[in-house]
């Protein structure tokens, strides 16, 4: 049994009846329609040992992370910041000089990121784990999951770089380059594509939108069959854009591990209307946006990556929670 069970059952036993809610349960984030406004608001989860490990990560490191990676599903919607809350569970024994650099990493996230924390919960457990509940406002067009057949797929940025990060730091080794540090900050300091978001939101061309948690191939599986199960898609291995420190970490075998299967990346991975490709690039060029066209939605039922031009279908593959 894994997290989807619990999907399924929450789909079918909890039916949307307040119509200020407009759309349904499985997005990034809950769209709340308030008079003129609309709201988004969303929370998550971040357990030791499972989110992230205190072995190698300072606790402002931590609670930086949790804001960041929160807010990432607030861009996912076309949402802009508005204030969060926290819940800390903390372990007996928990200095006071560790509590301090928590919030020192949730006050620095707050500055960075525009966005209030309002008020939160604390208390004793047995693990150390935090959870962020994040709410934004939709100031355009807020933008759902789902596809359809014949859309180009976009990403906002590099794939794998997280996932190779939290490998190198899993190796604990310590090397002084350049190539090796930002690659462990792209695990550690993800950034929430909140500007690039606002802009895709304002165009009104984008169909669907999820970011990049669980998997290149996992979250374009979530983004395409929300709505239609029998669609697929054909991804171009050369377009996806990944950073060549890749090649001095891990072997050629390895790579496409990472840069399918790694996730927490949270980049953006979207589509755009059939027939408006052009129309976005243009619109791209002008408002100096880098998104990355990496294949098309088709009617296969099946996610083929294509490697110079020999195309196989892609692994399952990705980050489920399994119970």
């Amino acid at each position: 049994m894994n997290e989807n069970y619990i999907y399924k059952l929450v789909k079918q036993k909890f039916h949307k009846k307040n119509k200020a809610f407009i759309n349904g349960i499985g997005d990034d984030a809950a769209i709340w329609k308030f008079g003129k406004k609309q709201i988004a608001i969303s929370c998550d989860s971040h357990i030791d040992g499972i989110h992230f490990s205190e072995k190698f990560m300072k606790p402002e490191e931590i609670s930086y992370r949790a804001v960041s990676v929160a807010l990432s599903d607030l861009a996912a919607m076309g949402a802009s910041p508005l204030f969060y809350t926290n819940s800390l569970n903390l372990k007996k024994g928990f200095s006071s000089k560790k509590i301090k650099k928590i919030f020192d990493g949730f006050h620095q996230a707050s500055k960075d990121y525009k966005i209030e924390l309002v008020g939160g919960n604390i208390v004793t457990s047995k693990f150390f784990s935090l959870d962020i509940t994040v709410v934004g406002e939709v100031k355009s067009n807020y933008i759902p999951r789902g596809s359809t057949s014949g859309e180009t797929v976009y990403v906002s940025g590099n794939i794998g770089s997280a996932n190779a990060g939290l490998r190198l730091l899993k190796r604990k080794e310590i090397i002084k380059d350049e190539n090796y540090k930002e690659l462990l900050n792209s695990y550690k300091r993800p950034k929430p594509k909140i500007g690039i978001s606002k802009i895709l939101s304002s165009t009104g061309l984008i169909s669907s939108m999820i970011d990049i948690t669980d998997g290149l191939y996992l979250d374009l599986k979530r983004l395409i069959k929300f709505k239609n199960n029998k669609l697929g898609a054909t991804i171009d291995w050369n377009k996806i854009p990944k950073l060549h420190s890749l090649n001095l970490f891990f072997t050629p075998r390895m790579i496409p591990k990472i840069v399918l299967e790694g996730g927490d990346d949270f980049e953006l991975l979207f589509t755009i209307k059939k027939g408006f490709d052009d129309k976005f690039q243009r619109i791209s060029k002008l408002k100096k946006i880098n998104v990355f066209p990496i294949g098309k939605i088709n009617n296969s039922g099946v996610i083929y990556i294509d490697i110079d031009g020999n195309k196989k279908k892609i692994k399952e593959g990705g980050y489920i929670h399994k119970l």
